[in-house]
């Protein structure tokens, strides 16, 4: 009789020996993650849809990477000018508008950086994954440390700042859950450009509502508790330089910002591209002038004039 053990075909860990098998050709030239991508059995859309998040390693790296904080932390120094002017000694923890010349007197370049970046099918690819069709431009923001004090940023669901009461977010919220991602639901494509795990975030949230010890932490006593560490499930986000998280806001998550731990990240919004939103972030009336198209390619040429047709009177109008 052979000793040999039979294969148990129920066990999960056979199809994983198969399927090694079947591919050992490719794992000695597959990089690490993309032999992760090539077994991973959930599709991107299914896990946004269930966990909430999905992490995209090496979206950009190298020169590319270098060329794109530098081009950030550039706009980010005239920012901060300006902020010191009005606020001085005080801390902020976002920038907006990245691709507003404003910030970019002296390098016309970098504003060119970051706008091929934002139009970069690296970027749109994975969002429009989700959308499952074609996307529309609609903010950038900067997220960085503070500079004189540190907090951890409160647990919070984005649905919390569009709704006036409890019970009209849990009503939002059913909305969008039984919605295909509700359309008018942005994506938030989100860049580490150096090493970081900033961003706290509770899987599956985003598909049900607080439980008690959640909704404590979050809500409770006009939300004065929602600093507070001890959410169940809780799970950090950790990211490598170049490396990028979509997440769904409507999920519980949270931000850090520490004056001795850098950060930078990028975050790229889209809508999706019949979504047309009249708000602070869309209010961008300097893409209209005349020469704010000059030196992209025709890649990024194309995907701005998207954005400029849909906002175009709203700027008129606001002026």
């Amino acid at each position: 009789m052979s000793s040999k053990k039979s294969a148990n075909i129920l066990d999960p860990l056979y199809y994983k020996s198969v399927q090694r098998a079947r591919y050992k050709p490719l794992i000695n030239i597959l990089t690490k993650w993309e032999w992760i991508k090539l077994m991973q059995l959930k599709s991107a859309y299914r896990q946004f849809r269930e966990e909430g998040y999905i992490i995209y390693p090496e979206v950009f790296k190298g020169k590319e990477l270098e060329q794109l904080l530098v081009a950030c932390n550039s706009s980010l120094e005239q920012y901060t000018e300006a902020w010191d002017l009005e606020k001085p000694n005080t801390d902020f923890e976002v920038m907006r508008h990245l691709n507003n010349p404003r910030w970019h007197r002296d390098n016309q370049e970098y504003l060119t950086t970051i706008m091929e970046k934002i139009a970069d099918p690296r970027c749109l690819g994975p969002v429009e994954q989700i959308f499952a069709g074609p996307s529309l431009f609609r903010c950038t923001s900067y997220f960085i440390n503070h500079r004189f004090t540190s907090h951890d940023g409160g647990w919070h669901r984005d649905s919390q700042f569009m709704c006036s009461s409890d019970e009209e977010e849990r009503r939002m919220l059913d909305q969008i859950r039984q919605s295909d991602f509700n359309d008018n639901a942005g994506i938030q494509f989100q860049i580490a450009l150096i090493d970081n795990d900033d961003i706290e975030y509770v899987p599956y949230s985003a598909n049900r509502h607080d439980s008690p010890e959640e909704a404590y932490i979050r809500l409770a006593d006009n939300k004065s508790h929602n600093q507070e560490d001890g959410m169940p499930n809780a799970m950090r986000i950790p990211l490598k330089a170049g490396d990028a998280v979509i997440f769904n806001p409507y999920g519980l998550h949270r931000g850090r910002y520490h004056k001795d731990i850098p950060r930078r990240t990028l975050m790229l919004t889209y809508t999706r591209s019949t979504s047309v939103q009249f708000d602070y972030f869309s209010n961008q009336p300097w893409c209209a002038e005349p020469d704010y198209l000059n030196g992209l390619s025709p890649r990024a040429t194309a995907y701005f004039q998207q954005f400029i047709n849909a906002y175009h009177g709203f700027w008129e109008s606001s002026k």
